[in-house]
Protein backbone atom coordinates (compact mmCIF):
# COMPACT_ATOMS: atom_id res chain seq x y z
CA UNK A 1 0.00 0.00 0.00
CA UNK A 2 1.51 3.53 -0.82
CA UNK A 3 2.08 6.11 2.12
CA UNK A 4 2.77 9.63 1.43
CA UNK A 5 5.41 11.97 3.57
CA UNK A 6 5.41 15.41 3.67
CA UNK A 7 7.97 17.88 4.86
CA UNK A 8 7.06 20.41 7.52
CA UNK A 9 8.56 23.89 6.56
CA UNK A 10 7.34 25.66 3.02
CA UNK A 11 5.02 22.66 2.48
CA UNK A 12 2.51 22.19 4.97
CA UNK A 13 2.72 25.81 5.45
CA UNK A 14 4.18 29.10 4.02
CA UNK A 15 7.43 30.31 5.77
CA UNK A 16 7.36 33.59 3.92
CA UNK A 17 4.37 34.73 6.21
CA UNK A 18 6.17 34.79 9.84
CA UNK A 19 9.50 36.15 8.24
CA UNK A 20 7.64 38.99 6.84
CA UNK A 21 5.70 39.79 9.43
CA UNK A 22 8.82 39.41 11.51
CA UNK A 23 10.54 42.09 8.98
CA UNK A 24 7.91 44.08 8.94
CA UNK A 25 8.31 44.92 12.60
CA UNK A 26 12.17 44.61 13.25
CA UNK A 27 13.26 46.58 9.63
CA UNK A 28 10.32 48.34 8.69
CA UNK A 29 12.58 51.25 7.41
CA UNK A 30 14.42 48.86 4.93
CA UNK A 31 11.67 48.50 2.59
CA UNK A 32 14.35 48.50 -0.51
CA UNK A 33 14.81 44.85 -0.30
CA UNK A 34 12.35 42.18 -1.69
CA UNK A 35 11.32 40.07 1.42
CA UNK A 36 11.28 36.93 -0.79
CA UNK A 37 14.35 37.31 -2.07
CA UNK A 38 16.08 38.02 1.43
CA UNK A 39 13.95 34.68 2.41
CA UNK A 40 15.32 32.87 -0.15
CA UNK A 41 18.94 33.72 1.08
CA UNK A 42 18.36 33.45 4.51
CA UNK A 43 17.71 29.75 3.77
CA UNK A 44 20.52 29.13 1.60
CA UNK A 45 22.86 30.68 4.68
CA UNK A 46 21.13 28.01 7.05
CA UNK A 47 21.50 25.04 4.82
CA UNK A 48 24.96 25.68 4.37
CA UNK A 49 25.56 25.23 7.84
CA UNK A 50 22.69 22.93 9.04
CA UNK A 51 24.71 19.70 9.39
CA UNK A 52 27.03 21.75 11.98
CA UNK A 53 23.89 22.93 13.62
CA UNK A 54 23.04 19.43 14.01
CA UNK A 55 26.00 17.91 15.17
CA UNK A 56 26.32 20.93 17.95
CA UNK A 57 29.52 22.53 16.50
CA UNK A 58 27.50 25.80 16.20
CA UNK A 59 24.89 26.85 18.05
CA UNK A 60 21.42 27.63 16.97
CA UNK A 61 22.05 31.27 18.17
CA UNK A 62 25.01 31.75 16.41
CA UNK A 63 23.53 29.92 13.02
CA UNK A 64 20.38 32.40 13.27
CA UNK A 65 22.41 35.40 13.02
CA UNK A 66 24.94 34.26 10.54
CA UNK A 67 22.09 33.47 8.07
CA UNK A 68 20.70 36.77 8.79
CA UNK A 69 23.80 38.88 8.52
CA UNK A 70 24.57 37.34 5.60
CA UNK A 71 21.76 37.47 3.56
CA UNK A 72 21.32 41.28 4.33
CA UNK A 73 25.28 41.18 3.23
CA UNK A 74 24.32 39.87 -0.54
CA UNK A 75 21.77 42.85 -0.45
CA UNK A 76 24.57 45.56 0.02
CA UNK A 77 23.63 46.21 3.99
CA UNK A 78 25.24 45.29 6.91
CA UNK A 79 23.09 44.27 10.10
CA UNK A 80 24.07 43.84 13.78
CA UNK A 81 24.02 41.01 15.81
CA UNK A 82 21.54 42.28 18.16
CA UNK A 83 19.65 42.92 14.94
CA UNK A 84 19.69 39.72 13.66
CA UNK A 85 18.62 38.22 17.45
CA UNK A 86 15.73 40.68 17.55
CA UNK A 87 14.68 39.18 13.75
CA UNK A 88 15.20 36.16 15.54
CA UNK A 89 12.85 36.37 18.40
CA UNK A 90 10.17 38.02 16.15
CA UNK A 91 10.05 35.34 13.63
CA UNK A 92 9.89 33.06 16.03
CA UNK A 93 6.83 34.00 17.80
CA UNK A 94 5.04 34.35 14.77
CA UNK A 95 5.86 30.58 13.54
CA UNK A 96 4.31 29.46 16.43
CA UNK A 97 1.16 31.13 14.96
CA UNK A 98 1.45 29.49 11.39
CA UNK A 99 -1.66 27.45 9.60
CA UNK A 100 -2.18 24.97 6.90
CA UNK A 101 -2.12 26.00 3.31
CA UNK A 102 -5.96 25.86 2.64
CA UNK A 103 -5.17 23.47 -0.37
CA UNK A 104 -3.19 21.49 2.29
CA UNK A 105 -5.84 20.77 4.17
CA UNK A 106 -7.97 19.79 1.60
CA UNK A 107 -4.96 17.30 0.67
CA UNK A 108 -5.03 15.56 4.08
CA UNK A 109 -8.92 15.32 4.27
CA UNK A 110 -8.85 13.38 0.84
CA UNK A 111 -5.89 11.08 2.17
CA UNK A 112 -7.75 10.61 5.59
CA UNK A 113 -10.73 9.57 3.54
CA UNK A 114 -8.84 6.75 1.51
CA UNK A 115 -7.28 5.66 4.43
CA UNK A 116 -3.74 6.38 3.38
CA UNK A 117 -1.05 6.07 5.98
CA UNK A 118 0.10 9.91 6.05
CA UNK A 119 3.86 10.88 7.84
CA UNK A 120 5.35 14.14 8.45
CA UNK A 121 9.65 13.88 7.82
CA UNK A 122 11.22 17.01 8.98
CA UNK A 123 14.50 18.33 9.75
CA UNK A 124 15.50 20.88 12.57
CA UNK A 125 15.60 20.87 16.76
CA UNK A 126 12.42 18.95 18.31
CA UNK A 127 10.74 21.09 20.37
CA UNK A 128 10.95 23.73 17.66
CA UNK A 129 9.46 21.70 15.54
CA UNK A 130 6.64 20.00 17.92
CA UNK A 131 5.70 23.52 18.45
CA UNK A 132 5.24 24.44 14.61
CA UNK A 133 3.20 21.05 14.51
CA UNK A 134 0.51 21.35 17.36
CA UNK A 135 0.47 25.00 16.39
CA UNK A 136 -0.98 23.32 12.61
CA UNK A 137 -3.45 21.41 14.43
CA UNK A 138 -1.74 18.37 12.39
CA UNK A 139 -2.85 15.74 14.69
CA UNK A 140 -6.67 15.76 13.23
CA UNK A 141 -5.10 13.75 9.87
CA UNK A 142 -1.70 12.68 11.38
CA UNK A 143 -1.14 10.51 14.62
CA UNK A 144 2.03 11.91 17.05
CA UNK A 145 3.96 8.49 16.32
CA UNK A 146 3.87 9.34 12.82
CA UNK A 147 5.93 12.78 12.90
CA UNK A 148 9.53 12.10 12.65
CA UNK A 149 12.08 14.58 13.37
CA UNK A 150 15.79 14.52 12.41
CA UNK A 151 17.27 15.34 15.63
CA UNK A 152 15.24 12.19 17.46
CA UNK A 153 16.10 9.91 14.50
CA UNK A 154 19.78 10.90 14.79
CA UNK A 155 20.01 11.27 10.85
CA UNK A 156 18.37 13.90 8.65
CA UNK A 157 17.43 14.53 5.76
CA UNK A 158 18.83 14.42 2.73
CA UNK A 159 20.86 10.99 3.85
CA UNK A 160 19.69 7.24 3.06
CA UNK A 161 19.86 6.08 6.75
CA UNK A 162 16.82 9.27 7.62
CA UNK A 163 14.72 7.85 4.59
CA UNK A 164 15.92 4.19 5.94
CA UNK A 165 14.84 4.73 9.56
CA UNK A 166 11.64 6.20 8.73
CA UNK A 167 10.77 2.98 6.75
CA UNK A 168 11.84 0.73 9.15
CA UNK A 169 10.09 2.14 11.73
CA UNK A 170 6.70 2.54 9.78
CA UNK A 171 6.71 -0.73 8.29
CA UNK A 172 6.83 1.03 4.73
CA UNK A 173 8.81 -0.19 1.90
CA UNK A 174 10.98 2.36 -0.02
CA UNK A 175 9.01 1.15 -3.69
CA UNK A 176 5.52 2.64 -1.73
CA UNK A 177 6.75 5.68 -0.29
CA UNK A 178 5.96 9.11 -1.81
CA UNK A 179 8.39 11.85 -0.41
CA UNK A 180 6.47 15.82 -0.92
CA UNK A 181 8.64 18.42 0.03
CA UNK A 182 10.18 21.85 -1.28
CA UNK A 183 13.40 21.13 -0.80
CA UNK A 184 15.38 19.95 -4.20
CA UNK A 185 18.13 19.36 -1.76
CA UNK A 186 16.46 17.46 1.05
CA UNK A 187 13.90 16.12 0.24
CA UNK A 188 13.74 14.99 -3.62
CA UNK A 189 17.93 14.14 -3.47
CA UNK A 190 17.07 12.40 -0.36
CA UNK A 191 14.53 10.60 -1.49
CA UNK A 192 16.08 9.60 -4.81
CA UNK A 193 18.89 8.19 -3.05
CA UNK A 194 16.54 6.21 -0.94
CA UNK A 195 14.65 4.45 -3.90
CA UNK A 196 11.53 6.52 -3.14
CA UNK A 197 8.98 8.28 -5.55
CA UNK A 198 8.95 12.10 -4.67
CA UNK A 199 6.95 14.94 -5.62
CA UNK A 200 8.96 18.41 -5.76
CA UNK A 201 6.49 21.02 -4.65
CA UNK A 202 8.41 23.80 -6.57
CA UNK A 203 6.19 26.82 -6.15
CA UNK A 204 9.19 29.15 -6.14
CA UNK A 205 10.25 28.09 -9.54
CA UNK A 206 13.99 26.69 -8.13
CA UNK A 207 16.81 25.46 -10.35
CA UNK A 208 17.42 21.77 -9.79
CA UNK A 209 20.93 21.48 -8.26
CA UNK A 210 21.94 18.32 -10.21
CA UNK A 211 21.00 18.27 -12.90
CA UNK A 212 21.00 14.59 -13.70
CA UNK A 213 18.41 14.01 -10.48
CA UNK A 214 14.72 14.59 -11.58
CA UNK A 215 11.90 13.99 -8.68
CA UNK A 216 9.24 11.83 -9.86
CA UNK A 217 7.01 14.27 -10.40
CA UNK A 218 6.76 18.34 -9.82
CA UNK A 219 3.91 20.46 -9.07
CA UNK A 220 4.56 24.39 -9.35
CA UNK A 221 1.23 25.26 -6.82
CA UNK A 222 -0.73 23.70 -4.30
CA UNK A 223 -4.10 23.10 -6.52
CA UNK A 224 -1.51 21.30 -8.91
CA UNK A 225 -0.23 19.40 -5.98
CA UNK A 226 -3.74 18.55 -4.68
CA UNK A 227 -4.81 17.46 -7.99
CA UNK A 228 -2.06 15.03 -8.63
CA UNK A 229 -2.78 12.73 -5.19
CA UNK A 230 -5.67 12.68 -6.40
CA UNK A 231 -4.75 11.04 -9.30
CA UNK A 232 -1.89 8.86 -7.54
CA UNK A 233 -3.79 8.05 -4.39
Amino acid sequence: MKSIFFDLDDTLYDQLQPFQAAYNKTFSTMNEIPVLDLFKKSREYSDKVFTLTESGEMSLEKMHQYRMMNAFKDFGYTITTDEADAFQKEYKAHQYKVTLIPEMKNILHYLSSKGVSVFVTTNGPSDHQWLKLESLNLFDWIPKNHIYISSEVGYAKPHKEFFEYVNQNTNTTHMDSYMVGDSFENDIIGAHQAGWSSIWLNTKNKARSIEYIHPTYETNSYSQLEELIKLLF
